[in-house]
């Protein structure tokens, strides 16, 4: 196996749901900078969830960095500030003693678009989301970390809301909207990569 460069780590939005891992920023930064990436996004997770496997799914691979991407499933389950700040801490904290340099990364936002969920909800979840994005940015700032901002990429600042045009449902990015979150990625691909494009 190559060396990996970089694992990206998180949810729906990572794993590249509803077209697959290939459709993902991941894979389309990757292609486009020749850059070995490991996609370890799941469906649904929360960052606790995704702080059970980061031994097996960051540290075993010793990645040359991992970018940490989640939240939009906690603001689901309404999961308090403090605890999802801490477990995103928590995974910076292993791969830094790890010698994997970690990123965090600025969840979008989301999107009344073709959803069945209440509006006063998605209301509820980006303001719990705009609190994590603050305790995010804090993170790398105390660590000195890059920081991936998703959510200017795909924001449309008239609204508050995403971009209409980047997301297929009130939380997922389209095609288009993947290929916005691919550049934004771009530069720290092309500083990590190692000259060829693999998806593993």
């Amino acid at each position: 196996m190559p060396t990996i460069d970089i694992v990206g780590l998180g949810d729906s939005l990572t794993y590249g749901y509803p077209y697959g891992p290939e459709a993902s920023w991941l894979a389309l930064a990757a292609n486009a900078t020749g850059t070995v990436v490991v996609n370890r996004g799941v469906n649904g997770e929360t960052t606790k969830e995704m702080l059970e496997r980061f031994t097996e799914d960051v540290l075993e691979l010793k990645p040359r960095a991992v970018i940490i991407l989640g939240g939009t499933n906690d603001a689901w389950a309404k999961v308090d500030v403090a605890k999802v700040e801490g477990q995103v801490r928590e995974m910076v904290e292993q791969a830094s003693r790890a010698g994997i340099l970690p990123v965090i990364a600025l969840p979008p936002p989301l999107c009344p678009k073709e959803t069945d969920i209440p509006l006063l909800f998605l209301k509820e979840m980006e303001e719990l989301l705009a609190a994590y994005r603050q305790a995010y940015q804090e993170l790398a700032h105390l660590y000195h970390l890059p920081l991936l901002d998703f959510y200017t990429a795909l924001l449309e600042p008239r609204t508050g809301w995403g971009k209409m045009e980047y997301f297929i449902d009130g939380a997922h990015p389209n095609r288009r909207g993947y290929q916005a979150m691919a550049e934004v990625a771009l530069p720290l691909f092309r500083e990590l990569g190692q000259g060829r494009g693999c998806l593993i």
